[in-house]
């Protein structure tokens, strides 16, 4: 692989780099030719452009997009030249795919996407360049990541100042799409890593209400505007993005940390986001952690010189520049030391996607991919730790007042959070069971219905209640009686999903709700009845339970949802007790 790239602003410049691309001695041997296109510029002719690219140099698999920059007037990148990376492979083909995303969707897409990778031989790894204002790219690179293809690039960003509209580079310029290449290979090897540096800060907050792809419309039931108000005193205007940006949202998706940037607030008070946002997600805001950030950039530029890359490729956030300012050259700099010819962009997301699906589209972080044409030397890091030196401890000068308040926030929020999950533990569970109490079980069935009814999800709920318990402890005692309770609690557990949620309504009553149809709760329903009806219990040795079952209806609330499910409890007593029994 040999990798080169040019800067430049006039079309006669352009033109110039374009002749020495073709006419450079690997033009003609190469089996592959990657050009990357990163225009920060708001004034360039962007059509023109790319078609001259695309016209002259005909081996050329082009991607690009317009740059983000949401930096501050004395950092803004719109004066910067344009960038044309190219990169000759020659053990590597490439594939260009492209989905205009007005005439199709992402999933349609993907599932395209899929069937060509169905039928190529040495897929191995993917670079994704698009540009929507709705889709991510996870609803792209769902529908093929079976194919365990380590997946980067990044989305196309806009100027905050100039509100330009952000353009994703292909064979054509668009406004709405997707463009991917594929690298074939048997001998091609990869390096990924990323690094956030963001610090989680403050309460835990939950998404309770998100419309579409990329728009939270309530937080806690509130507003989701709320928030930046009571935390940031930020109000919606012209400035929200600038003020809020630099405070995202910090979420884990199977462990793995991921934020999101706002990017505009509505009329009514729901904030939009530049990548997908989950209703029911649990979240903090979080703020940039200097220090962090050129610890684990550090430590990338040390992997990747440890790889040996013979092409390397920089996929910053916007946000970072807005951060970082002067000290984002700085960083970037420490890749450009290792490969002085190497590309990058900023962007609104960046894509980082692990061969077994971790990851996804990313906000306020860099993304850094080395390539070269070696085989079996695949280096993918997903979680650096944060190493704390002793020379950062022991400090031999003045800390800023900022550095201190942000330490001091930091470890008053790590306190509290601990005190709260102790307290948690007292005010949500029941002591004897160890399951939820009923303020719990009624907080989990009111979130449940807000879910179902705005997702259309299927909820059913199973009221459970013990047969003759009165007579177990009248018998044989109430210590025995507890011993009862908390054995039937072990074994309905045992069936339990994770998501299921179980907690005691208060005596010998207990409710689970479930994410199923009516019919597969009535069979789940029997499936605990059959276990304790054939469980044999100390003492006592037989108990039976009768269970009343009931789905979700568009117009419940829990009160109604309850009684329903109480109602068939009623009705499977009275027909006999130990069994169950459905009310639609």
């Amino acid at each position: 692989m040999i990798q080169n790239s040019f800067f430049f602003v006039e079309l006669d410049e352009l033109d110039e780099i374009l002749f020495r691309i073709v006419n450079h001695e690997a033009y003609e041997r190469a089996t592959g030719v990657l050009l990357q296109l990163y225009n920060p510029r708001v004034d360039a002719p962007e059509a023109e452009i790319v078609s001259r690219i695309n016209r002259v140099v005909k081996k050329g698999c082009l991607t690009g997009m317009t740059a983000a920059n949401i930096a501050g007037e004395k950092y803004d990148i719109s004066d910067k030249p344009i960038q044309l990376s190219v990169s000759y492979f020659f053990q590597t083909k490439l594939i260009l795919c492209e989905y205009n995303l007005s005439s199709t969707t992402a999933f349609v897409a993907g599932r395209q996407m899929n069937e060509i990778l169905e039928s190529t031989q040495n897929a191995c790894a993917m670079q994704i360049m698009y540009a929507s204002n709705s889709a991510s790219a996870a609803l792209f690179t769902k529908e093929f990541r079976h194919h365990k293809l380590p997946t980067f690039g990044a989305k196309a960003g806009r100027s905050i100042r100039a509100m330009n509209t952000a353009h994703v580079y292909g064979k054509n310029c668009y406004e709405n799409a997707v463009v991917a290449v594929v690298f074939c290979s048997e001998c091609l090897s990869v390096y990924m890593d990323h690094n956030l540096g963001w610090q989680e800060i403050g309460v835990e907050m939950v998404a309770t209400e998100v419309n579409g792809e990329n728009v939270i419309a309530q937080i806690d039931g509130r507003p989701a505007i709320e928030i930046f108000e009571k935390y940031l005193k930020v109000k919606p205007g012209p400035y929200f993005v600038q003020n809020v940006c630099e405070f995202p949202l910090m979420m884990h998706r199977k462990g793995f940390p991921v934020a999101r940037v706002p990017a505009a607030v509505d009329e009514n008070g729901a904030v939009y986001f530049t990548s997908d946002v989950h209703q029911g997600e649990h979240f903090r805001l979080s703020y940039a952690d200097e220090p962090k950030l050129k610890y684990f950039s550090r430590r990338s530029v040390v992997d990747l010189q440890a790889f040996k890359p013979e092409a390397v490729y920089i996929f910053e956030c916007g946000n970072r520049l807005r951060y970082l300012k002067r000290g984002y050259k700085e960083e970037l700099d420490h890749y450009r030391e290792l490969m002085p010819e190497m590309s990058f962009t900023t962007g609104y997301a960046e894509i980082f996607v692990t061969p077994d699906g971790c990851g996804g589209d990313l906000n306020s972080a860099l993304v850094a991919i080395g390539l070269k044409e070696v085989a079996g030397q695949n280096r993918i890091i997903t979680k650096r730790e944060y190493i704390e030196s002793e020379e950062s401890v022991v400090e031999d000068h003045e800390i800023p007042f900022v550095d201190r308040i942000l330490t001091f926030l930091s470890s008053t929020s790590k306190e509290l959070d601990a005190i709260n999950k102790d307290l948690g533990r007292i005010a949500f569970t029941d002591q004897l069971t160890e399951v939820y109490n009923r303020w719990e079980l009624e907080h989990k069935i009111t979130e449940a219905l807000t879910v179902g009814q705005n997702q259309k999800c299927d909820y059913a709920l199973l009221f459970m209640d013990i047969d003759h318990f009165k007579n177990v402890n009248d018998t044989y005692g109430h210590d025995v009686g507890d011993m009862v309770l908390r054995g039937m609690v072990n074994l309905v557990r045992e069936k339990l999903r994770e998501t299921d949620v179980f907690g005691r309504w208060g005596g010998e009553e207990f409710l689970c709700l479930i994410q199923a149809s009516g019919q597969e709760a009535s069979e789940f329903a029997e499936l605990i009845r059959d276990t304790i009806d054939q469980a044999c219990f100390v003492n006592v040795h037989h108990v039976t339970i009768s269970i009343g079952v009931t789905q979700m209806r568009a117009d419940d609330d829990i009160d109604t949802f309850v009684k329903r499910a109480d109602e068939a409890l009623y009705q499977a007593k009275e027909t006999g007790r130990n069994r169950v029994v459905y009310v639609d």
